[in-house]
């Protein structure tokens, strides 16, 4: 009999029956294994065949498997039909068979083709490889599973790794290329094209109309091309007004004996800017129109050509872009106004009459409007003080500017003292005294729009009382001019020549208007709305708001329902800045404000606080003190922007005080409206000038020269700063500046439409692009 142990050994013995009576002990020499049991078994079956007659003893239960092969010495040629074949795998012999070795055609179960594959053993896979036997792979197999396996785990991991390399090279590409700005489209013109004013509107995302100086073109952004353009402003118009100003010129020569001869160009370039400036740009869906101050005309979409011409001689007062119609604003406010609103879809036109309600005597449009400006007035009046002009100036010069700056300033204030003299000795000039003095007499009272709907607001002054105070430091008891002037002093000359000039000039003090006004508010759209009559301390300020109306004047305020009801008052720390824009009401590109409703609050800043009351019932959600908040910005999720400065209080107290070494910067803070609570700070560099969903930009620029005309003098040329424009975008999660955009020159007009950017320089108009999500 032949036996082989699973392990590979190989045996061979007789037979003999003996065997029946005496079991052997078989335990395989190579690998240990006790197979006796299975061999003894198998013994008496083969002596059962080999010696039928014999007599054997009773037969113990046989092994239900056996880990050992055995092969006859001798087989049968061929087995009787009845025979029965094995189904069962000699490995396992409970386990029925499903496949055949194929080297010596052994029964093979499941269990062995995943260890074996095809193989009973791995002898029979050895044979197999060293007679070169093709061998089908059995899927099942455990090491192709784990190999399938770990394809699969590599391939999983591979995709993987690849998007994540995928994503990481995006957000580099869209952090460092894709987010930021970059030109999508520019027109550059000549210089003899240059503007100094213009507007541009983006219709939809590939159409852009935009007036450059006199230039009024249409372009489509997908091809660069123009679809048509047209000159607005020609050189016979230029010339036709030279020629007027040299035959003016001629006729004061007669009479005077200095006259001041433009230097060479100027006159063409000032020409030129006027009628640039008297051009403005109206855009609506797909109709296009410029404004100008004699017509207002219409131009063609696809040709440019002129559909309709409006004359507005007929018309007396100034012109208001507002929504989608222009507003014309005639009369004085004595004895009635009126409103004639133009459309821009298609130039029709209405009149509103506004009668005066005859309630009072009413004030000059200066007092009505709560302009306070006469806070803001030293004792010379009008316009500020030019100290306080060479300081801005000179605050923008470069080191080397800084380092000549005193003497820069000493020649610069002869020069004006000269041209003082030549306007004082002009007969024809009108004098201060006698323009506040007509500005007083001219009563009228003031028709006021609102977002429902128009409001007339008429004052009478019943107890003049105007304060006046110290806004400046005294002067220093050393003079910096004592002793040698060196590098270091000369920021102190400057400062101490500056202030000098300022006092001189009667700029050291400031006067508060504390008198005692009578209000009456008139609703002229609603005849039965009762008329509102009371007195406040303070010139008045009005602010029709979406669901009530803030009479502002002084350090109070005064809230009226739409029924001209008083709702509730409350008083501030400080007066009101000047909010109230004229009639067309509109809004600074620096946020809302002083006055604003949101969300039932009525959010009001003075010139140091920033406060928030509850819109029912007025009282104070909070304060937060902030110096120089200019406007206010809402989110989708209610959040307030404040644009601020870094100023402190003795920038209120010393308003007048000169320094060219001080700076106030931007500041934007991020507020949470049901608190108070400052969510984050940041100095941007400038303030924020449009905020729409995610996108929050602020905006920063200096132009030197905006008219091409030396600032202070020409001995000035070359040290003053150069002309940038800054642009960023904030996240409004964080305040951090996602990106910056840097130029070297200024623009004159920026627009904004979500991703686009759209610029207006003097030679080129441009349009900035970044990928946005």
């Amino acid at each position: 009999m032949k036996i082989q142990c699973s392990c590979g050994a190989k045996y061979s013995f007789d037979v003999t029956p003996e065997m029946a009576q005496n079991p052997i002990l078989f335990v395989c020499q190579s690998c240990g294994l006790d197979s006796s049991d299975y061999v003894n078994g198998l013994v008496r079956d083969e002596i059962a065949k080999q010696f039928s007659g014999a007599s054997l003893p009773p037969q113990p239960a046989r092994p239900a498997a056996s880990p050992l092969k055995i092969a006859h010495a001798e087989k049968p040629a061929e087995p009787p039909p009845d025979a029965p074949v094995s189904q069962y795998c000699q490995r396992h012999r409970t386990v029925l068979a499903t496949e055949k070795c194929i080297v010596c055609q052994k029964p093979v179960c499941p269990k062995c083709l995943e260890v074996f594959g095809y193989f009973c053993s791995p002898l029979c896979k050895n044979k197999a490889d060293l007679q070169g036997l093709a061998a089908p792979v059995y899927a099942g197999q455990k090491f192709q599973v784990e190999a399938r396996f770990w394809r699969k785990a590599g391939s999983v991991f591979g995709s993987i790794g690849i998007a994540m390399a995928l994503a990481l090279g995006f957000w580099i590409w869209y952090a460092w290329f894709g987010s930021v700005p970059r030109s999508h489209f520019s027109v550059r013109f000549d210089d003899t094209d240059r503007a100094y004013s213009g507007a541009s509107r983006l219709i939809g995302k590939d159409q852009l109309v935009f007036l450059h100086g006199g230039t009024l073109a249409r372009y489509d952004l997908k091809t660069k091309k123009p679809v048509w353009s047209l000159e607005l402003v020609t050189k016979d118009q230029i010339a036709d007004i030279v020629k007027l100003e040299n035959d003016m010129r001629t006729r004061e020569s007669q009479a005077r004996e200095f006259v001041p001869i433009p230097p060479p160009g100027s006159q063409e370039r000032e020409a030129k800017i006027t009628l640039q400036r008297e051009l403005s740009l109206q855009v609506s869906g797909q109709n296009i129109w410029v404004v100008k101050s004699d017509k207002l005309t219409h131009y063609d979409w696809d040709s440019g050509k002129v559909l309709k011409e409006i004359p507005l001689q007929q018309f007396s007062g100034e012109i208001f872009p507002r929504k989608d119609e222009l507003l014309v604003l005639q009369g004085t406010g004595v004895g009635s106004q009126s409103v004639t609103h133009i459309s821009l879809a298609n130039g029709e036109e209405h009149t509103e009459e506004f009668h005066d309600p005859g309630a009072v005597t009413v004030a000059s449009a200066q007092g009505a409007s709560g302009s306070s400006r006469s806070s803001a007035t030293g004792a010379a009046g009008g316009q500020p003080p030019d100290a306080q002009k060479l300081a801005e100036r000179a605050r923008n010069l470069n080191l080397p500017g800084r380092i000549a700056l005193p003497a820069l300033l000493a020649n610069e204030i002869h020069q004006q003292q000269i041209m003082a003299e030549l306007r004082d000795n002009n007969p024809g000039r009108p004098r201060p005294e006698n323009a506040r003095k007509l500005q007083r007499e001219a009563a009228h009272y003031m028709l006021v729009p609102g977002q429902n709907g128009y409001m007339q607001i008429a004052v009478r002054l019943l107890e003049e009382h105007i304060v006046t105070r110290e806004a400046m430091k005294a002067p220093p008891t050393k003079s910096a001019l004592d002793g040698d002037l060196t590098v270091a002093k000369t920021a102190d000359v400057a400062n101490e020549m500056l202030n000098e000039m300022q006092r001189n000039a009667g700029g050291d003090k400031v006067s508060e208007d504390q008198s005692r006004y009578q209000v009456t508010l008139h609703r002229p759209d609603s005849t039965d709305t009762p008329d509102w009559t009371g007195e406040v301390i303070g010139p008045p300020q009005l602010f029709p708001l979406k669901t009530v109306t803030v009479l502002a004047a002084g350090k109070t305020i005064i809230v009226f329902d739409k029924s001209n009801k008083k709702l509730w008052e409350a008083t501030l720390t400080y007066p009101v800045s000047a909010g109230y824009r004229g009639f067309a009401g509109a809004e600074s590109q620096f946020g809302d404000g002083p006055c604003v409703e949101h969300d039932s609050l009525l959010y009001v800043f003075d010139q140091a606080v920033l406060s928030a009351f509850d819109l029912a019932t007025g009282s104070a959600r909070w304060r937060l003190p902030s110096i120089g908040v200019v406007g206010l910005f809402f989110d989708g999720q209610g959040m307030v922007y404040v644009n601020t400065t870094t100023g402190n209080p003795d920038d209120i107290k010393y308003a007048r005080q000169i320094d060219v070494t001080k700076s106030t910067s931007a500041v934007l803070l991020k507020v949470d409206p049901r608190t108070g609570k400052t969510l984050w700070s940041i100095k941007p560099g400038g303030f924020i000038c449009y905020l729409s969903g995610k996108v929050i930009y602020t905006v920063q620029s200096y132009d030197p020269n905006p008219s091409d005309v030396e600032v202070l003098s020409d001995s000035l040329q070359g040290l003053q700063k150069p002309p940038y424009l800054r642009i960023a975008r904030i996240n409004p999660k964080n305040g951090r500046v996602l990106w910056e955009h840097y130029q070297d020159r200024a623009p004159f007009s920026i627009q904004f439409k979500d991703n686009f950017i759209e610029l207006i320089f003097k030679r080129e108009v441009q349009v900035l692009q970044y990928l946005s999500f």
